[in-house]
């Protein structure tokens, strides 16, 4: 994890995260589907796992507003300056230690009572692997907490249009795969959607940000002419405005009564 590297896209990521509205709808939707499960639990162990550099992880703990007493953190990032990043912009948030983890694999006996993964399970290697990963370093009564658009989202859909001119399928994970590897693993899943806008000057440059953020390295095969021109629609008085929506999962183990 990540089968994406963003090093690379950084800027292109930081430019889609000031001018949508994600950020903050997910946060939102969070605070709705969590808050009676964190009520319940005066001791919290918090996975965040794909945590990147902490630029949504310190607002969505500063929503939760968790005591610091009670919160355990660790985090899970392959970016190495960016977990760095990550732990540092957190540690406020928790009296304890934060713990740090480059790869799911090296939470060996631990338990977790929350896994929260935000925008993430599309670029993991191996979804089966990692949902199963996450079972074992569950706790038995824990949750899973996911972010992660499904194939209506306009954003997949430029995908679609993207990998289409190199016929090739989107290499990347969606809601459904998720929610299917969930099933097979034997959880239950409560799904609801976050509504979310994107909107930016029509400029070609801008349009590029965004397709670099969306397509990485893959971007250099794709004919750019017509992949550009799938932004048109949505340009409105200088203005592209393109409003969509995510899947928000939140998953237990299936009782065995």
């Amino acid at each position: 994890m990540p089968e994406k590297d963003f090093a690379p896209i950084e800027n292109d990521y930081a430019f889609f995260m000031a001018h949508a509205t994600e950020a903050e709808s997910d946060i939102a939707a969070y605070q709705r589907e969590l808050n009676g499960f964190l009520r319940e639990h005066p001791s919290l162990r918090l996975l965040d796992f794909g945590c990147g550099n902490g630029d949504f992880s310190a607002p969505l703990l500063n929503a939760l507003n968790l005591p610091p007493e009670t919160l355990h953190l660790t985090l899970c990032e392959p970016v190495t300056h960016q977990l760095t990043q990550a732990a540092e912009r957190v540690a406020r948030f928790s009296q304890h230690s934060v713990e740090t983890l480059e790869h799911l694999s090296a939470a060996q006996d631990q338990q977790f009572d929350l896994i929260l993964s935000n925008h993430v399970l599309y670029y993991v290697h191996d979804l089966v692997h990692t949902i199963g990963e996450m079972r074992r370093a569950l706790q038995p009564e824990g949750k899973l907490a996911f972010a992660i658009a499904n194939s209506d989202n306009t954003i997949i859909e430029f995908w679609k249009a993207g990998f289409a001119l190199i016929d090739q399928p989107v290499p990347y994970y969606m809601s459904e795969d998720v929610q299917q590897a969930l099933a097979e693993a034997g959880f239950d899943v409560q799904k609801s959607e976050a509504k979310f806008q994107l909107r930016f000057p029509d400029t070609e440059e801008n349009r590029m940000k965004i397709l670099r953020f969306c397509f990485g390295h893959h971007l250099e095969a794709i004919p750019l002419p017509q992949l550009v021109g799938q932004f048109d629609p949505y340009s409105q008085d200088g203005t592209i405005v393109i409003d969509t929506y995510s899947d928000h999962l939140v998953a237990e183990r299936k009782s065995e009564n």
